[in-house]
Parts: structure tokens; C-alpha cells; sequence
């Protein structure tokens, strides 16, 4: 019998949080200038305006408010995916932290930009061992919130929900009983052995309601003697709350049915009709198709609650298109693809929500606008992003002399430029001989092509070159990119001081002769975690659906599948744009312009092999996964 027979009822994973969020008074962004003296400021209170707004009351703010306008601030330029603005927040707060209390919001701070930056062990660390006595309840509430998605993203399922059981006496009412909800759904996809330590923690320490959670999460999956093993829980444990939760195998065939997904979970929508607007004829037939293979499998996977309706988004004129689509029900629109054709559906402001699978150089921002792409501007700021992040800020940019080159360089030079510390060194090249000519001079710090030994004696000596070159990006195939890296070691010689290299999900290639495996060793890659091997059993579904699909196409199926899941949660995850969604494009959130960003997953190549530098990537979940902001 199946272990989530016995629930009553388990909602999503992480709708606590979004309502938390919501029920504060944070579904809107104000960018007003209201003073702060009407303002209930608490450091980890709702996020109710924009950054500017926090950041320009400083000034004039009362001491006792400065520290948390701060703070407010860096959280919501983290939700918004700006870390340089944030990370300089952070800086000013570690020389004004000087009581427990400040100390602590700044270590909560750190941990919270590091989970966002796929770092939750790291995080981890960093909230570890925070006295909670000094803090206020708010905060208390945050923490715990916190903690408990960085150890679920960590996969420590168990401990995600003692984390729950502690928030528990901070909320009432409906809150209250989501938590309930989400505790037992975590406790659900804890082995016995796990549970029976808890149990055995929570005596010692005399947490009775604790163990009261983890005693009949055991019983729940003991297959004999449920009726009287719970009656003899309910008279140790009287008026728990988990006992609305559990029924005793005995008396399933009383309680209505629920429905499971592929984690376990009850999922109920409010969206259920779908019109999916994709170039169904002529060029775009084969990229059309592996989005809406992605579609469907991530609608089976969620118990096929989505009814999809398909059309050609070449057919009819937009206008016309929409009308149709609106007189058939439809309650979202995904798509269109092409890029004329969604400037052409915005044009017509249709008046459902929309999920475009592309996105517009100056596009309009709306409420029921969202837009999702994978596009090579984002994927080159992450690599910028990446670049930083590890300590460099002398990048050399490698690109083709074409649109896609000119598309990446833009993407890295807006988040370069963001940072304020000097401009990225970009050569375009047509051939290979030009590049070779470029790398000279880039990396020998002249105009002039250099001969090898100046190259090696400038490299050799970073002193006499501050500017030297630390950072290699190149957009290239894996073939090229290992080619590239063995003339740059040739041109530097014996020197011992060598540039990093990254790539992006161009180079992820497989089938690698093992020489150029070989060549391309101690360079880190970027992907989506689906193109990295990270999830071979949804791989294996997606080359049944398409047998003969190029990567591209598959970065298109994992595309479609993160779009199907995200059907009910846009408008949550805009709301709070700390919250994430494990996808196959990797940990999805949505900026309060409607963006949908996806985080690359990051490798090394070793020993010729592809190995992650972060624990295996978590599989996708239809269900909210909602951190603290």
C-alpha cells in the first residue's frame, strides 16, 4: 500500500512560505517615497518596495532603522539577481555589525546570497550555531525558514522538517496548519533509521512534540498494526497536530482518494487549460516539437492535470490567433517562440497570462507578462557572474565575429560593467589566424603581436602588468576550445602563471576523442544540470520522445518541461523572487519584471571527464520550493 494512501491531505512543498510572504503584505513592489516613520522596518519583515526605495531612507533614517534598511535593501537586490549592489551592502554591514543581533542578520544575509548562488552547504556553515535569543520572533521566522530550504536543497529531507517543527509555535491559523502539511510531507521521504534517531534526539531533549512527528511518521510506514500502534501514539501524544494528518491502514477505504505526482505530493491548480502557441510549420518544426515533448512529459509526470491545447503560432495573424485562443477557455498562454510573433502578441495585449518563450530587447513589463528563454545574454552574464565570484577581474573574451558573439559579449559586459572594476578585453575573431594574432597581443599587453619569450616574461611577472590576463571565456565547441587552450599554452611557455578558463553550454559536447578531452582539463563548464548528466533518468524518458534530437533540441525539451511546471506559479514565484523551482534548466526564479532566470550548474573537466563542483543537482519538482527572502 502506498505511504501517501494514508495522507488526508499534503499540499506542495513550500506554499507555507509563499503565503507567509503574501499574508505580510509583500505582493507588490512600491517604488514610492513615503517616509519610513510609517514603516514597520524589521531587517527580515516582508519585502514591500524596491531597493532604490530602502536605499535612499538611509540618510534620514533613525540609527535603530539604518542597519535594517540595509538589510532590506541587499535582500531585495539578491531577489532581483543583483549581487554586486548586494555583495557592497554586505561589505558596509560587516563595519557597522556590532551587537549579537547585527552580527547575526549579517551571517543570515551571507548564507541567503550564497544559497542563491547554489552554495547551501556553504550557507549552511553559515547560519550554523546563530544564538536566536537576541532576535526578534520576524526573524526567528526567517531563520528557520532558511534553514530549512538549505538543508532540503542539500537533500536532507528529515532535517528540513525539525527545522518546520521548530518555526511551529511562531505561526497561527492557516499558517500554522500548512506547516503541519509540509512537515509530514518531508517526513514522508524519511527511512526509518533516520527517524528512529530523531526520535532518539528528540527524547534526549526533551522535544515532545518533535518526537511526537518523527514516532508517527514511523508508524506510517510500518505495515502491521497501524490501528493500535496509533491509538496507543494518540494517548502518548494527546491533541497533536499530526494527527489530523495520518490514518491507520484500516481505514483507507473511508478516506477520499488523493492523487500523487512524481514526489509524492497532492497537486491542485487553478490553472488547467493551456494554449500553447509554437511554430508547429515550416523551419521551426523540429524545436517546436522538443518543447512540446518537454510539455507532455512534465504533464505526465504531475498526473496530467494540464489540458493542452496546441496551435500554430504561423497560422493566422496574432490578433486573430488570440481571439480564438481566448474564445476556446484558454487560462494561460505558452508561447509563442519566434520572436516577431511575440512583439506581435504583446502588440495586441491580450488580457490572460502569458509565458513567452522568448524575449524582447526592450520588452513591456505587465503583471500577467512572463518571459522565458534561454537566451546567450543570460548565459554570459552567469559566466561573468561565475568569473567574480571566483576572485578574477581580468577576463579575456574569445567570440566569432557574428550575432551570437555580439549577443554574448553584451551579456557579460552588462554584468561586468555593473561591478564597476575595469572593463572585460574582448577579441572577435573571423578565422583562426586572427585569433592567434589577437591572443598575442591581448596576452602579451601590446598592441604590437609579440615574439613567445615576451608573452612568457610579462606573464611571469605580474607585477609589471596589473592588467594581466586571469580569465579566458571563449565561445566555442569543445574541439575549438581545447585547440584554443593549447595555443595560449604555447604562446606562455614555461611560464607558471596561467589564465582560468570557462565555458559555456556550447562546449558540452560529448563523444570527445580522448585528446581533446585531455586538452580541455582544469577548464570549467556551465550547463543546465539536465545536459551535464545530472538526471539520466529524465534523459533517458527525453530520447525515447526524441530519438534523434541535437543538443539543442534537448536544452528545448528540458525548456517545455520547466514551462509546464511553472503554469501555476508564476505569479508566486514574481511575487517573491527569492523563491526557486528545481527545473531541468537548472533552479529556476522569476525577477518582479517577469523574467524567468535559470542557474547554470557548474563543472570541471578532470582527467578528460566532466565532474560536478557541487553536489549532484536536484531533480525537477512541480512542487514551490520557497526559501526566506
Amino acid at each position: 500500500m502506498s505511504r501517501i494512501s494514508k495522507l488526508r491531505t499534503v499540499p506542495y512543498f513550500w506554499w507555507l512560505f509563499a503565503i507567509i510572504l503574501l499574508l505580510s503584505g509583500c505582493a507588490s513592489v512600491n517604488s514610492g517615497s513615503n517616509d519610513t516613520a510609517d514603516e514597520n522596518l524589521v531587517a527580515f519583515g516582508p519585502l514591500t518596495h524596491n531597493s532604490q526605495w530602502y536605499l535612499t531612507r538611509i540618510d534620514n533614517a533613525a540609527p535603530e532603522d539604518r542597519f535594517a534598511l540595509q538589510v532590506l535593501a541587499s535582500r531585495r537586490l539578491i531577489a532581483d539577481g543583483d549581487r554586486p549592489q548586494a555583495n557592497a551592502i554586505q561589505q558596509q554591514l560587516a563595519k557597522e555589525a556590532t551587537m549579537p543581533k547585527q552580527k547575526a542578520a549579517l551571517r543570515m544575509l551571507t548564507a541567503l546570497q550564497l544559497g542563491k548562488q547554489g552554495q547551501s552547504a556553504k550557507a549552511l556553515n553559515r547560519i550554523a550555531g546563530i544564538d536566536l535569543r537576541p532576535l526578534d520572533s520576524t526573524t526567528v521566522q526567517f531563520y528557520y525558514r532558511l534553514q530549512s530550504e538549505l538543508l532540503l536543497k542539500t537533500g536532507q529531507k528529515t532535517a528540513a522538517a525539525n527545522s518546520l517543527i521548530a518555526l511551529d509555535p511562531y505561526l497561527r491559523g492557516d499558517l500554522l496548519t500548512k506547516n503541519h502539511q509540509q512537515i509530514w510531507a518531508l517526513l514522508q521521504d524519511s527511512d526509518s533509521n533516520t527517524l528512529k534517531n530523531y526520535v532518539n534526539a528528540a527524547n534526549r531533549m526533551k522535544r515532545e512534540k518533535a518526537a511526537g512527528w518523527y514516532t508517527l511518521a514511523q508508524i506510517a510506514k510500518t505495515s502491521e498494526g497501524q490501528k493500535q500502534l496509533f491509538a496507543d501514539w494518540q494517548k502518548q501524544y494527546p491533541e497533536h497536530p499530526a494527527a489530523e494528518l495520518f490514518t491507520p491502514a484500516d481505514a483507507i477505504s473511508q478516506q477520499p482518494a488523493i492523487t500523487e505526482n512524481n514526489n509524492g505530493i497532492t497537486a491542485t491548480s487553478d490553472i488547467r487549460k493551456i494554449a500553447v502557441l509554437l511554430p508547429l510549420s515550416g523551419k521551426l518544426t523540429a524545436p517546436a516539437n522538443a518543447l512540446k515533448a518537454g510539455l507532455e512529459q512534465a504533464n505526465q509526470a504531475a498526473g496530467n492535470k494540464l489540458v493542452f491545447t496546441y496551435y500554430d503560432e504561423n497560422s493566422l495573424p496574432m490578433p486573430e490567433l488570440l481571439a480564438k485562443v481566448q474564445q476556446n477557455g484558454a487560462q494561460l498562454v505558452i508561447g509563442p517562440l519566434q520572436k516577431n510573433k511575440v512583439e506581435q502578441l504583446f502588440a495586441s495585449h491580450v488580457a490572460i497570462p502569458v509565458l513567452a518563450l522568448n524575449q524582447l530587447g526592450n520588452q513591456p513589463t505587465a503583471d500577467n507578462l512572463y518571459y522565458f528563454s534561454l537566451s546567450p545574454e543570460d548565459e554570459a552574464a552567469q559566466i561573468a557572474q561565475k568569473i567574480h565570484d571566483d576572485g578574477l577581474k581580468h577576463p579575456l573574451l574569445l567570440l566569432p565575429s557574428n550575432p551570437l558573439g555580439e549577443r554574448t559579449a553584451a551579456g557579460f559586459n552588462s554584468y561586468w560593467n555593473s561591478l564597476d572594476i575595469g572593463e572585460a578585453s574582448v577579441a572577435k575573431f573571423r578565422s583562426r589566424d586572427e585569433l592567434l594574432s589577437l591572443l598575442r597581443q591581448k596576452l602579451g599587453g601590446s598592441n604590437a603581436a609579440p615574439q613567445a619569450g615576451q608573452v612568457q616574461s610579462l606573464a611571469a611577472d605580474p607585477a609589471n602588468d596589473p592588467n594581466r590576463i586571469d580569465a579566458i571565456f571563449m565561445l566555442a565547441s569543445a574541439f575549438e576550445a581545447s585547440s584554443i587552450k593549447s595555443s595560449v599554452d604555447m604562446m606562455l611557455g614555461d611560464s607558471p602563471i596561467r589564465p582560468a578558463y570557462y565555458l559555456g553550454s556550447k562546449s558540452n559536447s560529448s563523444g570527445l576523442k580522448a585528446d581533446v578531452a585531455l586538452a580541455l582539463n582544469g577548464m570549467q563548464l556551465g550547463d543546465m544540470p539536465w545536459m551535464l548528466n545530472r538526471m539520466p533518468e529524465q534523459l533517458t524518458k527525453a530520447t525515447v520522445a526524441l530519438p534523434q534530437a541535437s543538443g539543442d533540441q534537448l536544452r528545448l525539451y528540458a525548456m517545455g518541461f520547466d514551462a509546464a511546471n511553472l503554469a501555476n506559479r508564476l505569479s508566486e514565484l514574481r511575487q517573491t523572487p527569492d523563491m526557486t523551482v528545481n527545473g531541468l534548466t537548472g533552479t529556476l526564479h522569476i525577477t518582479t519584471d517577469g523574467v524567468v532566470l535559470h542557474d547554470l550548474v557548474w563543472t570541471r573537466y578532470t582527467n578528460g571527464q566532466l565532474a560536478t563542483n557541487e553536489p549532484t543537482a536536484t531533480q525537477p519538482e512541480p512542487a514551490i520550493q520557497q526559501p526566506a527572502q
